[in-house]
């Protein structure tokens, strides 16, 4: 691993030294409840108080790994498929001091997907993330609760979106079995809610999915897989429901998923006895709009926290959308029931692109790149401050882009796998290796 030079701090960047951000603060156990949205981050974003900013570059964090970790190279023979096994992930991507062991892998196979990342045949998906559960005993110590999140993988670049974005809102039908009748309860599209077509058919499309050591496989929907994983995990942690939380975190497409699954998790909790007071969030970055007005309503109502990072000159979060939405005002409220009126959810954090770190472009590709988005909230105080770098590794913006100035000597793109994958065995020959258990 190369080692690159700390760079020379620009006259308008503010280096805060550790004792000033981390000192005066409270104890993340102690206020676990508001950095997660339980009053809607009042007060919190505007200076960011430094509890709030470590954990969402923490969930930032994790969305990052679900494409570091993705194997999207069309001559791999284990083409759309994670690198690493449930249980090597962690350590293999440099995270083994997370807390967290991976529960479940979470795949999915749409039209969407498919011309994204080439045909595949019909019953296999692509790797699209994972969910994992906080069982280190000091990190849960350090969180104040058990934590279970679930992080999305979203598409590669804003051009792909481009592409893809082509759908309308269409209703959803969403069934839970309620534990106090043992019936499912079908929540039907009367309340007018409508979700982005593309989305919604990537969360409830099916796959062939593995289970047990036996090997034996079920047609299962990604939605379904997600929804019976929870529902296990908050069983067998039951006893400390007082101090559990569902996380959700993901970019563009990823965090387009991580919303409308929230959404979902949270309306099955409200079918069960006790279980709806478990703390739902969703950190968001890039985020498309998700839904129509209904759907906003709704995912306030049930309580779902959503907390959504916008780089002002990214184009994803403009869309769907473009020419009704949230920003319309009265008329779009009027034409809410059109299958083309989108609303954003949540609350909105801008980010600006302050840093004196980054070069001018172009490329508006790379606005919505998720190592500027955490560089940016990295160096983010407040809507009027100047940017101010905590440390986080200026290298990484660089990782699939070219936006560092020239005089900081880190190559563009400067993130590839060793080899092209290729292992050389004890007989001398290079091959492929098998996908991991």
């Amino acid at each position: 691993m190369a080692v690159f030079p700390l760079p020379q701090l620009e006259d308008n960047v503010v280096l805060l030294p550790s004792s000033q951000t981390n000192s005066t603060q409270p104890q993340l156990c102690d206020v676990w409840r508001d950095i997660q949205g339980a009053h809607n981050w009042n007060g919190l974003l505007d200076p960011m108080v430094p509890n709030l900013k470590a954990e969402a570059l923490r969930y930032g964090n994790l969305a990052q790994l679900c494409y570091d970790a993705f194997d999207g190279k069309s001559y791999s023979k284990n083409y759309g498929t994670c690198y690493h096994s449930k249980r090597d992930l962690f350590n293999k991507m440099g995270m083994s001091e997370s807390g967290y062991q991976v529960s479940k892998y979470v795949y999915a196979n749409t039209n969407l997907l498919n011309q994204v990342f080439g045909e595949k045949p019909k019953d296999q998906g692509v790797w699209l993330g994972f969910i994992a559960v906080c069982k280190d005993p000091n990190e849960i110590r350090r969180l104040g609760r058990r934590d279970i999140v679930i992080a999305w993988r979203g598409t590669q670049t804003a051009e792909e979106w481009i592409e893809d974005l082509r759908d309308i809102l269409v209703p959803t039908r969403l069934s839970y079995r309620c534990k106090r009748t043992g019936k499912n309860q079908e929540h039907h599209f009367a309340d007018g809610v409508l979700i982005e077509r593309g989305f919604l058919s990537c969360y409830t499309s099916t796959v062939r999915h593995r289970q047990g050591a036996a090997g034996a496989t079920v047609n299962i929907s990604t939605r379904d897989l997600v929804v019976s994983e929870i529902e296990r995990l908050i069983q067998v942690y039951e006893k400390e429901m007082d101090n559990l939380s569902i996380t959700f975190t993901g970019h563009s497409l990823g965090a387009a998923l991580a919303t409308l699954s929230a959404y979902d998790i949270k309306q099955m909790l409200c079918t069960k006895h006790n279980f709806h007071q478990i703390p739902v969030t969703v950190f968001a970055f890039a985020s498309p709009r998700v839904g129509n007005l209904a759907f906003a309503k709704r995912v306030e109502e049930i309580g779902v926290k959503v907390l959504r990072f916008v780089n002002k000159r990214d184009l994803v979060p403009k869309v769907p959308g473009v020419c009704m939405n949230e920003n319309v005002g009265c008329l779009s409220k009027l034409l809410h029931w059109l299958p083309w009126t989108y609303f954003h959810v949540g609350v909105e954090l801008p980010l600006h692109n302050n840093s004196p770190f980054i070069q001018h472009t172009h490329n508006l590709a790379y606005f919505h790149n998720l190592e500027l988005y955490l560089h940016l909230l990295d160096g983010y105080v407040g809507s009027k401050q100047p940017f101010s770098w905590s440390g986080r590794d200026h290298a990484l913006v660089n990782k699939s882009c070219d936006l560092l100035r020239e005089k900081y000597d880190i190559p563009p793109k400067w993130w590839q796998e060793q080899n092209k994958g290729l292992v050389k065995g004890p007989d001398g020959k290079w091959t492929q290796p098998s996908e991991e258990e």
